[in-house]
């Protein structure tokens, strides 16, 4: 199957992910997950890292209130919330920015821009941020829209048909992560699943998706 050639002719909005599908920064920030838990202790450090490796997709505000909560017994405020998200946005945003792409995902992008499809990005990294990663790697002028949290990647999903007034079978959905895929399972949205940790979680339950291990396979053939 000419991947490519079914998404030009098919669907009407192309939708990534950032973080591991398009950009090479997962470890970027599952290590500055282990700095802010650092003082901790190991065990902590291990126990929310390894949260994160897992739960790719979810927002850093609830992972931030999950950890605190499940592995200190403390809450954490919106106040407390939002100290540490700044405190990890100044650990990776640098680094996010001048992360490697994933194989094939620059000239993949390049190739829907020549061919004037519409592209957005929705991504559990808050809203300024993921704004301003996308501006400094000069990525702009590749996506109409960019969704990032503190909404759920459902309503942003939702919100970008919306606004393009389509149907959930007019679009696909780049992910890498599970709640990529049941994101965009919960509003019916096709899911491309990108790299092999998502291929070994979900596969064996989803006959419907498609899998791939990076932009590479993707040709304009």
């Amino acid at each position: 199957m000419n991947l490519f050639k079914s998404i030009k002719e098919d669907k009407k909005l192309v939708v990534f992910d950032f973080d591991g599908v398009l950009v090479d920064s997962v470890n970027i920030k599952t290590k500055a997950f282990g700095l802010m838990y650092k003082e901790y202790g190991s065990d902590v450090v291990d126990k929310v890292q390894q949260h994160h490796v897992e739960n790719g997709g979810m927002s850093r505000f609830h992972k931030f209130k999950h950890y605190h909560k499940i592995f200190l017994g403390k809450s954490l405020d919106e106040d407390d919330i939002q100290m540490m998200s700044n405190k990890f946005s100044d650990l990776v945003v640098s680094q996010v920015v001048s992360s490697k792409w994933i194989p094939g995902a620059e000239n993949f992008l390049q190739l829907l821009h020549k061919n004037h499809m519409n592209c957005v990005i929705v991504s559990a990294t808050p809203q300024s941020e993921i704004e301003l990663i996308i501006e400094k790697r000069n990525m702009n002028k590749y996506f109409s829209n960019i969704y990032g949290s503190p909404d759920s990647k459902s309503n942003n999903l939702t919100m970008a048909l919306k606004k393009n007034s389509i149907t959930s079978d007019e679009a696909v959905f780049f992910g890498d992560a599970l709640a990529d895929w049941q994101a965009a399972g919960k509003i019916n949205i096709p899911f491309i699943g990108v790299g092999q940790a998502i291929r070994d979680l979900v596969m064996d339950n989803d006959e419907s998706s498609i899998f791939i291990d990076n932009f590479e396979e993707i040709k304009d053939v």
